[in-house]
């Protein structure tokens, strides 16, 4: 038995596909317990305008017989894809997976949209195999509790060579170099919350909005699995390990400080294991939770390394010509920054221990690519002597 083939439908051939989709979704309106759904309410007019404004690719037997078929525009750069479909009678063979792969192919280097119902399980399945991703849902139909399922990918041409994932910046369009040398008496750098973010266990995969962070609400969990929006400063190769900023969201929300604020942040360290969906500029990927450290176990986990200055003059605070803030001063924790026009500046956290000892755990430094952050644990032989 021979391949079936994939070719552009013709005029000709959309009372054919007509036909075929009016049987193929029979399956679907038996799934959503009705026949009210718009692939068995489309007329030959209607198909014939998404004929001339898109593409519509058919797959045809040895016969000739038009077997499957999917169709596809490109909108604002974005390739909505509709109508996947197979003949009853040759399905679980791959076509389906074959069309949309050509379809694909036809736009390469594109992002990709689609929907289903949620109770299609074969069609999630499907996309999913395929790399499509859930960024939102919509009722249609409460009586019948109809949703749709919207469902995106994009894997741009050399986004991900040699298996890296590096993103370009979207003011300039560089692509950024996060090899990063720590600076003395600091154990390690990780990614900051201004360029990552955690996205909560079991939500839905936003758009990559960069305006529109999901802010996950607990420290991450060793062994735990989580997706992470990464952007523009991150570069890193899959299967390799780096560490994140956890920070408590409400240091976003109110800019305000506690105890129990602090003592909720934490350095995570991460295997990037997957890249779900991606454009040049950002990307959704999944990563383990290899360890956590909480901020307050930083001077426990890292011996003490000595400075000759205070720990205000290793952050260089106060800095002449810029903004200067103390964020919060109490409960054992003291926050400052400092910025010049918003462009640059750093952040430290300092610790007291119960013996009065202070120790700088934290900088934090941003600029118009990179937003890092260093961790350990100094401590100042110039404040021991006074």
């Amino acid at each position: 038995m021979s391949t079936p083939i994939i070719s552009d439908a013709l005029i000709g051939d959309l009372p054919e596909i007509l036909r075929l989709q009016y049987l193929a979704y029979q399956s679907e309106a038996e799934l959503c317990g009705t026949r009210d759904i718009p692939p068995l309410k489309q007329t030959l007019e209607e198909l014939q305008a998404e004929f001339e404004s898109g593409l519509i690719l058919k797959l045809t037997d040895e016969s000739g017989s038009i077997i499957g078929s999917v169709r596809a525009s490109k909108q604002e750069g974005t390739v909505k894809i509709g109508k996947l479909m197979v003949h009853p009678d040759h399905r679980c063979k791959g076509y389906g997976s074959m069309l949309l792969k050509e379809i694909e192919s036809r736009f390469p280097g594109c992002w990709y949209e689609l929907f289903t119902s949620t109770k299609s399980a074969d069609n999630l399945r499907l996309y999913r195999s395929l790399g499509y991703c859930e960024f939102r849902r919509k009722t249609v139909d409460r009586e019948h509790d109809l949703r749709f399922v919207y469902l995106q990918k994009s894997i741009p041409g050399g986004a991900f060579r040699d298996g890296i994932v590096k993103f370009r910046c979207g003011c300039c369009g560089s692509k950024v170099d996060m090899s990063k040398s720590v600076p003395s008496g600091f154990e390690g750098w990780a990614y900051t919350c201004e360029r990552v973010e955690w996205l909560g266990k079991g939500l839905p995969l936003p758009p990559l909005d960069e305006n529109n962070f999901q802010r996950l609400t607990r420290v991450p969990r060793k062994h735990e699995r989580l997706c992470m929006r990464a952007c523009m400063g991150f570069c890193q190769q899959l299967g390799s390990e780096f560490y994140m900023e956890y920070l408590n969201p409400e240091l976003y929300l109110s800019f305000e400080g506690s105890d129990r604020i602090y003592r909720s942040c934490a350095i995570v360290r991460c295997r990037l294991d997957r890249v779900l969906t991606a454009t040049e500029y950002s990307a959704w990927v999944e990563v383990t939770v290899l360890d956590v450290i909480g901020f307050a176990e930083l001077p426990e986990r890292y011996p003490p390394t000595k400075a000759e200055h205070t720990l205000e003059e290793l952050l260089d605070y106060p800095q002449k010509s810029c903004d200067n803030y103390i964020d919060y001063d109490d409960e054992g924790w003291k926050d400052l920054s400092w910025s010049a026009q918003g462009d640059v500046g750093t952040g430290g956290i300092i610790r007291r221990d119960i013996y009065g000892q202070r120790h700088l755990i934290i900088e934090s430094f941003f600029s118009f690519h990179d937003d890092i952050t260093y961790f350990g644990n100094i401590v100042s032989t110039k404040e021991q002597e006074t």
